[in-house]
């Protein structure tokens, strides 16, 4: 009998130990990608013209257009390209909704911008997706990069 306690005791000690170690490696498989996209941003974000908030993103205005500028409770309607600091695209077409619901990155961006304007985003992963990420197309920590084009606002 005590043979099977001890038995048990090693087996639940040893799933116990197995799952533990799994959810490391599973923290862990970022972390190269993580500090990757960190330093990229870190050396990306001093090209000439980027301005960045105090939040962390940094933006460019390729046009600043003269349409009125959108508020936080805005409905936009935007044309953009995303991709990966990789230049990998992993979306694009128009957002048609309300600001609010759009990722932190494009809130503080969108708000810089007047209708007709088009600027680039590199939006840090805390302002983007986050440890997350989303789907199987942006992994966690990933820097976003946008192009965005904002067509039109109603208040």
């Amino acid at each position: 009998m005590k043979n099977i306690k001890q038995i048990s005791l090693l087996s639940i000690f040893t799933i116990i130990l197995l799952f533990s170690n799994t959810s490391c490696k599973d923290s862990d498989k970022y972390i190269d990608w993580k500090i990757l996209n960190e330093k990229w941003l870190e050396t990306h974000k001093s090209e000439p013209g980027f301005i960045q908030t105090e939040s962390g993103l940094c933006y460019k205005v390729i046009h600043q257009g003269a349409m009125r500028r959108p508020n936080s409770a805005s409905w936009i309607v935007a044309n953009y390209t995303g991709k990966l600091i990789d230049g990998t695209q992993f979306d694009s077409g128009t957002y048609s909704s309300y600001l609010s619901g759009a990722i932190k990155g494009w809130q503080e961006g969108i708000l810089k911008m007047n209708g007709g304007g088009k600027y680039i985003f590199y939006i840090p992963a805390d302002l983007g997706y986050g440890v997350d990420g989303s789907g199987t197309s942006i992994a966690p920590y990933s820097t976003l990069i946008f192009e965005v084009e904002l067509l039109d606002s109603y208040q």
